[in-house]
Order: structure tokens, then C-alpha cells, then sequence
């Protein structure tokens, strides 16, 4: 067999030979008349009632369509309303494939991949992206499609509108690879051959983002097999594909710099450690984000080590990568949403504006639990549990542990599960996922996709016009909600470990980052509490930012607000200390209060009044005066906090 993607005039027979074999009669005809209820070949119905003609044109048949455009295209649903059905008549070129002006060699093949299409049960194809492919090979007269390489067909097709070219372009690739497939007999073996693999004719799941992995930039021969070994020793060994896909692209990285760099040199022998340290400059200088770079390095060194282990390469004995060539790894916060904004997230008015119920439901489950998109789209659609006592959990495979694991619901989570239940049984009863992808699924067979998921919360942020506290445009990724709930669980007081388990975290050191963002956001608070506290006596607390002792007076504050938490202030003794004032905190030397507590100051001053007025009443002056002890320190703390908050601009 000849090398996959070249001119291929010798494999024409051996493709012939195996598809004739495999097609079925409703397919080996000169003219193919797609089921009108065939969701692949045919699409969805038209939307006139009684009519059962393909609705691919804004969801009319080719006749509807014509008819409502020269009505000035009114109303639609009120032509929908009150067209009449078509009268029956020959089928339209854009309903039909036509096959009858290909070579009997061309015919067999391109009925053979409608018939692959349509036995997929996802993508739909419409006649009007197979035309140009079925004019080209008669206009060249083609004996098959393998008698060229793919990148001459490509640039024999016609140009046309952007859209069709594009779908035309797509068709042909796929017709490619579907016969290359039955020239090697659908042989996993076959597949690891070529310079592209396919996750799904290699038996391999994939959870999230692209299904193919590519080896073509890899100009060097000798190093794409190489990494090809790598790479299937690595997926043999339980590596996800996703991973595979960013080896690859990091080996895909060194191999482009070694050719631009080493033009000439010969195989192997060039990857040297001096080799290898220009390459480590060039990176810091030209290369990606330090993440990402770090990512190439740790890639390209495991291949490195791998290779030479198993003797793939005879590497020099100094090509290394050691480990104080890595790039630091920056301790980033985690990115989470801030409150304004996801408060508008959040509103019933901005989740009604989702464009179906699936993709609301699974946007609500991602907000509520914080799991990963690809968790969540590939939720069983039975994922719903209950404890001992009737409470609602989930139950997921955590993909990055490997793991199964189970987590107690919201409300709202669970509500939304038990609603999409309920939208999945009327409109996939044998889907085995709870998010089936909304397009291209007509069994339900597929999952909602990630890329799907990201393109729809873009459009959706965009709808609801999503905007920060300073009006300006932001827009959320589906991961963020997964940073939100960890920061908000944080500041709640959660213990972290328990918000490791929540987040199903592989150790406490990612945790740890919304235990960092939680002393950050205090400290921030702190800071801005100190500019504005006064004591009993209404006497402003001075605070310099530079002072030696802030770093224990943060400590001394942070624990006290665990220890104590006062309604109306906040209480400065340190929390090794016995209070001496329980439930006297007005008459008590250490307490504070900012602005922030003003209205409850009033209120408790009105309060203070009446029990004086009781107490004198009753004739129980001793009462009265504890009383006016009280309302003196709260005249006094309302009196400087009404000073401060006019000075400051503040409104009550």
C-alpha cells in the first residue's frame, strides 16, 4: 500500500473489490432517493404541515422556500401556518444524490460513503455539498477517487460560495479517509500507519475537544515514527487521547525549530544537549506562555527519556532535559467570577435566554456543582442518587482521577437534573447520556460537546449583554463556574479539605490556591475596615498601611472574626485572651465598628431609649443609668461614624 494521502492509482482495485461487497442495494443504484425521514441524508421534514419533503432551506422545502421568498418572505410562521403542501411530483436535484455521470469505479465509491454517512447517524449531508465533488470527478473523468492525492482533488474543486466550497471541501475529506479505511479493511494496525489517527477507528474513547491527532508537521521521518511509537506505547498504556494530542503537539513544536535550525543535520545524532539548549532559548524568547512552555518541555523530555530507554533513537548520551531546565510554574489565583457578575449569570431572565432546555439545564449543573464541562456533558443520564435520608447526589466519573465519585446536590442542581430526566425520555428514551448533543444526534448516541458548549455560552453572554461592575463587556468560560463555586465554598468558611473532595482536586495544593484568593480578598477588606473604625468613645482607630505590626494585627484580626463575630462591629482583643465583657461589647474597651454598622448603631440607640424609659418608669434608676452608659458610647460611636461617612462621600 502506498503512503497514505499520495496518489494512489494502486490501490483503485483493492478499494473496489472490498466496497462492492459492502454496499447495500438502496444504495447501489445510478440515483439515490434519500427517506425523507432520514435525519442524515435527508434532514428534518418540511415544516408545512403534509408536506414530506427535506426541509433545508430555514426549515422549508426547495418549493416552500421559492414560494415564501417571492411572497417578499413575510411572516414565516405565519406562511408555515397557512401554506399548503406541495403536490407530489419528481424529486428536486437538491433532494436526490446523482451519481449517473461517474465512471462505475466513481458511482460504487461515492454511494459507498453515503451509505458510511448515513449508517453514522450524525452529521447530516445535503445533495448541494456532494454536487461539486460528483462535477469535478466527471468533469476530469475520473476512474476513482484514489487516483489522486487529496490536496489535487482539493484544488481541482470549484470555486462557489464560501459555505459551499467549505462543505464541498469536507465531503471530499471525508470520502477520502472513509476509503482509505476500506482499503486497509478498517485495520487498527492500519490506522497507527497513518499520519493522522482517528480516536474512533482506533477503539479509543474520547471525552472532550478534537477526535483526530495529527503527525504531519513533523518534517523529520525518522522522528514522526518515532513519536508515533511514543504516542501508541502512551495510549496502550491508558493516556487519554486529549493527551496524546498535546504530546504530539509539543514534539510537533521541537521537530519545527530542529528542521528550521539543523537543516542538514543528519537523523538522531543532531539532538544533542547543545541542541537541546538552543532550543530552550529559543522557547524563552519566541515560545508560548510559561504553562504552556513548561507543558512542551515535560513532553519533549519524557519522549526523550522513553526513546532512549526503549532504543527507538540512537540519541547522543548528553541529549537531556533536566529538571532545572523546566520552567517555574506560576502560582496563579484561580479565576473566578466576580459576585456582580455572576449574579446576572445567574437570573432566571438570563438562564430563560439559553437556546434550549439541555444546554440551560447543563449550565445550571456546571454553576451548582463546578464540575469539569467534560464531566458534566458526559453525565449518565441515571447520575442522580439519594443518601439515607433522601437528599440528592451525584454520581460521576471524575476523568482525571479515573474515578468514579459521588457529591451531595443544590436544589437548583438537582431540580435541573430531574427536568432534563424528564426532556430526555420524551426525546431520546435510549439515550445513555443525560446531555445529549442537541445537533447531528438523532438517536441521542452522541454527548453534548465541549466546543459546542463554549460556542453557546459565548452567544449567550453576548445576548444578555454580560457586563463587569464598570460596565465594560466580559465574557466567562465554563471552567470559571468551576473556580467560582471553590471561591465562594472558601469564603464560607468550608474547610479546604472537604472543598478538595467537592472539587474532586488529585491534591490540597490546588486547593490551596482558593485558600490564597480567600487571605487576599480579607486582607483587601481588612485594609479597608481599619481606614474607618472608631472605638467606644467614637475615637477614630488610626491605621498606617507601612506600620512594622500589620502583619500581626491582620493575624489577630482574621482569628477574631472566627472567635467573635459581633452584630454591629468587630472585636480587636486577641482570641488567646478570656473576654471580661460578654455581651457588654458597648461598655468594652476592645471593641470596634465602621461605618458599614451605622444603621445598626440607630437602630440600637432607639432600642437603648425605650429601655430606658421603661427602666425610669418601673423606677429602676440603676437600670436606667447601665442603660445610659450605653446609649452615651452609641451617641458617641454615631456621632464620628456620621463624620467619617461625610467625609468620605458615603450615603447611608
Amino acid at each position: 500500500m502506498s503512503v497514505p494521502g499520495r496518489a494512489g492509482i494502486d490501490r483503485v482495485e483493492p478499494v473496489a473489490a472490498v466496497i462492492a461487497g459492502l454496499l447495500r442495494p438502496e444504495f447501489n443504484v445510478m440515483v439515490v432517493f434519500p427517506d425523507p425521514d432520514d435525519p442524515v441524508l435527508a434532514g428534518k421534514p418540511c415544516a408545512v404541515k403534509g408536506c414530506d419533503r427535506p426541509g433545508r432551506c430555514r426549515g422549508l422545502c426547495a418549493g416552500h422556500h421559492k414560494r415564501w421568498s417571492s411572497q417578499g418572505e413575510t411572516d414565516l410562521a405565519r406562511f408555515i401556518g397557512s401554506a399548503a403542501p406541495m403536490r407530489p411530483g419528481p424529486p428536486r436535484a437538491d433532494e436526490i444524490f446523482d451519481l449517473s455521470s461517474l465512471s462505475d469505479t466513481c458511482r460504487v465509491e461515492i454511494a459507498f460513503v453515503l451509505q458510511c454517512r448515513h449508517d453514522e447517524r450524525a452529521r447530516a449531508i445535503r445533495p448541494a455539498a456532494v454536487r461539486p465533488v460528483i462535477d469535478t470527478l466527471a468533469r476530469v473523468g475520473a476512474a476513482s477517487v484514489m487516483e489522486r492525492s487529496m490536496s489535487e482533488w482539493s484544488d481541482l474543486l470549484p470555486s462557489a460560495g464560501r459555505t459551499t466550497t467549505a462543505s464541498a471541501l469536507g465531503f471530499l475529506r471525508y470520502a477520502w479517509r472513509q476509503l482509505e479505511v476500506a482499503a486497509s479493511g478498517g485495520d487498527v494496525e492500519a490506522e497507527y500507519q497513518r499520519d493522522v489517527w482517528d480516536a474512533h477507528r482506533l477503539g479509543v474513547p474520547v471525552n472532550v475537544g478534537h477526535y483526530r491527532v495529527s503527525f504531519e508537521r513533523i518534517p523529520q521521518p525518522w522522528l514522526r515514527q518515532a513519536v508515533k511509537t511514543w504516542a501508541r506505547a502512551r495510549l496502550v498504556g491508558g493516556m487519554s487521547f486529549g493527551a496524546i494530542r498535546r504530546d504530539v503537539t509539543a514534539l510537533s513544536w521541537f521537530a519545527s525549530w530542529l528542521a528550521r535550525a539543523r537543516p542538514h543535520a543528519p537523523g538522531p545524532s543532531l539532538i544533542t544537549r547543545a541542541a537541546i539548549e538552543e532550543y530552550l532559548a529559543h522557547l524563552a524568547t519566541h515560545g508560548p506562555t510559561p504553562n504552556t512552555r513548561l507543558g512542551y518541555l515535560t513532553s519533549l523530555r519524557g519522549f526523550i527519556e522513553m526513546a532512549r530507554r526503549r532504543r527507538w533513537l540512537s540519541l547522543p548520551a548528553d541529549a537531556a532535559i533536566y529538571r532545572d531546565d523546566l520552567p517555574h510554574r506560576p502560582a496563579g489565583l484561580p479565576r473566578w467570577i466576580p459576585e456582580e457578575v455572576m449574579a446576572q449569570l445567574e437570573s432566571e431572565a438570563a438562564l430563560a435566554r439559553l437556546p434550549d432546555a439541555t444546554t440551560r439545564h447543563l449550565v445550571i449543573v456546571i454553576m451548582e456543582t463546578g464540575l469539569r464541562a467534560g464531566d458534566a456533558c458526559r453525565l449518565s443520564v441515571d447520575c442522580l442518587m439519594a443518601d439515607s435520608v433522601g437528599w440528592p447526589c451525584l454520581r460521576f466519573m471524575n476523568t482525571k482521577l479515573a474515578a468514579e465519585q459521588l457529591i451531595p446536590l443544590t436544589p437548583q442542581a438537582a431540580q435541573a437534573i430531574t427536568a432534563q430526566q424528564a426532556e430526555i425520555t420524551a426525546r431520546f428514551p435510549h439515550s445513555p447520556y443525560l446531555f445529549p448533543a442537541t445537533n447531528s444526534n438523532p438517536d441521542g448516541a452522541r454527548p453534548f460537546t465541549y466546543n459546542a458548549l463554549r460556542q453557546r455560552l459565548r452567544r449567550w453572554q453576548a445576548d444578555i449583554d454580560l457586563r463587569d461592575a464598570a460596565g465594560r463587556p466580559v465574557r466567562v468560560t465554563a471552567h470559571q463556574f468551576r473556580h467560582t463555586l471553590g471561591t465562594r465554598l472558601i469564603n464560607r468558611g468550608v474547610p479546604q479539605h472537604f472543598v478538595q473532595r467537592l472539587l474532586g482536586h488529585t491534591s490540597p495544593q490546588m486547593t490551596a490556591t482558593y485558600a490564597r484568593l480567600h487571605d487576599t480578598t480579607i486582607r483587601e477588606a481588612f485594609e479597608a475596615y481599619c481606614a474607618t473604625r472608631v472605638d467606644i468613645e467614637g475615637r477614630h482607630l488610626p491605621y498606617q498601611p507601612d506600620a512594622p505590626t500589620n502583619d500581626a494585627e491582620w493575624i489577630k484580626h482574621h482569628l477574631s472574626r472566627i472567635a467573635a463575630s459581633l452584630p454591629n462591629g468587630l472585636c480587636g482583643r486577641p482570641p488567646q485572651q478570656d473576654c471580661p465583657h460578654p455581651n457588654a461589647c458597648l461598655t468594652c474597651p476592645d471593641f470596634q465598628t465602621t461605618v458599614e454598622f451605622l444603621p445598626t448603631h440607630r437602630r440600637q440607640k432607639e432600642q437603648t431609649q425605650a429601655l430606658i424609659d421603661a427602666a425610669e418608669a418601673d423606677r429602676r434608676h440603676r437600670l436606667a443609668d447601665n442603660h445610659r452608659v450605653v446609649a452615651g458610647h452609641l451617641q458617641q460611636i454615631i456621632d464620628s461614624l456620621e463624620h467619617l461617612e461625610r467625609s468620605d462621600g458615603h450615603h447611608s
